[in-house]
């Protein structure tokens, strides 16, 4: 064995120390390949960067359009016409508010309620009318536009046809007015003497139910006479 080791240093040679020349020559072009390979590294780093940057703005740029989508015109609904309103139900008519009547009463009727700003027009032997406050026609015995009460004439005889309804304590019949949509003709039976008659001219928005609410707020006096024809 110790002859393959001293065959060995005599094939290798002798071994010489480094001289300090040799080391800092070394570490010199240690360091300058090390500072090389940092400048590199951050020079391919700032390439790299500068086009990823480039590229995101090309990018950006090119979507734009097709990234923003111009905002779609609504469609617009055509007009609708509302529908008349039901003459039976009267879902849609315009409101009619009974108020308390605090007037003085007409002659051969008392009133309990009246339409709010409506006032008794006037009253004759035979007929109350009622209108709206302001109206330009004043005639009594004109009933366009109105509500009139009466006593059914004496010509009459012929019993009412219509829905039976309940006028407070008394029974009724009502019945549209012919060739009207909301008119409407209300008869209540009283215990003795011709009917109590209502007419409410059409177009008024009344509804059934607060025709027979207005008639169930009238009294019949002894003053109230019944018409003829």
């Amino acid at each position: 064995m110790q002859n393959l080791y001293d065959g060995l240093e005599r094939i290798a040679g002798p071994v010489n120390e480094p001289t300090t020349d040799q080391i800092e020559a070394d570490l010199y072009r240690g360091r300058r390949a090390l500072r090389r390979r940092r400048v590199t590294q951050s020079a391919a780093g700032s390439v790299f960067a500068v086009a990823a940057i480039a590229a995101a703005f090309t990018f950006t740029t090119a979507g734009s359009p097709a990234s923003v989508t111009p905002a779609q015109p609504q469609a617009i609904a055509p007009a609708t016409v509302p529908a008349r309103p039901s003459a039976t139900t009267g879902d849609a008519a315009p409101k009619i508010e009974l108020k308390s009547y605090t007037g003085k009463q007409p002659k051969g009727f008392i009133l309990d309620k009246v339409p709010a700003g409506w006032e008794v027009q006037g009253v004759t032997e035979a007929v109350l009318t009622l209108a709206p406050i302001g109206i330009a026609d004043q005639e009594v015995n004109s009933f366009e536009g109105k509500v009139a009460v009466m006593l059914q004439s004496v010509d009459d005889t012929a019993t009412p046809k219509g829905e039976v309804v309940k006028v407070g304590k008394d029974r009724g019949v009502l019945k549209k007015a012919e060739d009207q949509t909301d008119g409407w003709t209300l008869f209540v039976d009283r215990k003795s003497g011709p009917r109590l008659q209502v007419q409410v001219w059409d177009g008024l928005g009344w509804t059934g139910e607060q025709v027979v609410e207005f008639a169930a707020g009238i009294t019949v006096t002894k003053d109230a006479q019944p018409g003829h024809g």
